[in-house]
Parts: C-alpha cells; sequence; structure tokens
C-alpha cells in the first residue's frame, strides 16, 4: 500500500482535487440555473438570500477533505510513532514543549476591552470571550514565535553548512 501511494499519491491527489472542483462548478451553475438565476446575477445585493443552497457541496466536500486529511494525518504519525519509537519520541517531547508553550502564553495573555476592539468584545457579531481572547492571543504569539525560530534556524544552518 505504502509503494502504491508513493508512486500514484500525487496523481491521486491531483485527481481527487480536480474532481471537488468539478463537483463544486457544475453545482453552482445548476443552483444558478434553477434558482433562475444567470452567472451575472450579483448575490450581495439580493433581498432574500435565505435560498441561496448551491456553494453548499464545495463547503461540505472541503470540509470531509480537511477531516479526513487531518485523520490521515494524525494516523500517519501515530503508525510512525509505534514503527520508530526512538525518533518518534523526539517529535513528542517537541510537540510537548509547544503545548507548554502555548499554555504559559495563554495564561499570561491579557484581554483588552476598550477602544479599536470594543466591536468585538459585543454580542454581535463577533462576540469574542475573555478565553477566546486569550486563546487567540496566545496563538498569535506562539505563531510568530515559531516563525522566528524557523527563520533563525534557516539562516543559522546556512552560515554553518557555508564555512563547512
Amino acid at each position: 500500500m505504502y509503494n502504491k501511494l508513493v508512486k500514484y499519491g500525487d496523481a491521486i491527489a491531483v485527481g481527487l482535487g480536480v474532481l471537488c472542483i468539478l463537483i463544486f462548478i457544475i453545482g453552482i451553475v445548476a443552483g444558478f440555473s434553477s434558482a433562475g438565476y444567470d452567472m451575472n446575477t450579483d448575490l450581495t445585493s439580493m433581498a432574500d438570500k435565505s435560498n441561496i443552497n448551491f456553494f453548499n457541496s464545495g463547503l461540505y466536500l472541503t470540509i470531509i477533505l480537511g477531516v479526513l486529511c487531518v485523520f490521515l494525518m494524525i494516523a500517519g504519525i501515530v503508525w510512525d510513532l509505534v514503527r520508530n519509537f526512538k525518533s518518534g519520541s523526539k517529535f513528542l517531547f517537541g510537540f510537548g514543549i509547544l503545548i507548554v508553550v502555548f499554555f504559559i502564553l495563554y495564561s499570561t495573555s491579557s484581554y483588552d476591552t476598550g477602544g479599536r476592539f470594543e466591536a468585538y468584545w459585543s454580542k454581535d457579531p463577533f462576540y469574542v470571550t475573555e478565553g477566546l481572547s486569550k486563546f487567540i492571543s496566545a496563538g498569535l504569539y506562539s505563531l510568530l514565535g515559531l516563525a522566528a525560530v524557523a527563520f533563525l534556524s534557516i539562516v543559522i544552518f546556512e552560515v554553518r553548512n557555508f564555512f563547512k
């Protein structure tokens, strides 16, 4: 199975992507014509938007493929850990450190309630709670930290390889 995926995996992925795009486009074109609209209709200016369901096939396919991707990624990580625990333990150690840093950033994040953020704290339309605000801040700080570590690693290892 693994050898077949290595050999045909890219073709399968591209074929599946093209199939999903075709299903989405056919659903849109058929939905427009069955609802009595043409392709030049401005959907944002319509008064009644409750019967516009022809984008749902693309949304559902995207959700299904995203869930399938996450499932296969987790299954691959678990399978690699089972087969090569020595190298997989390094991954677990690094992931554990990342989780600890995220929770430290979460617990030290502040909750801003005034100024330009006032629209986000109201009930409509966003309603960002204190916990969600701290989660967003911790995620952004984690992202920036990981990007900085990646950039510095690239620079350091390239300079090191230059002098080797």
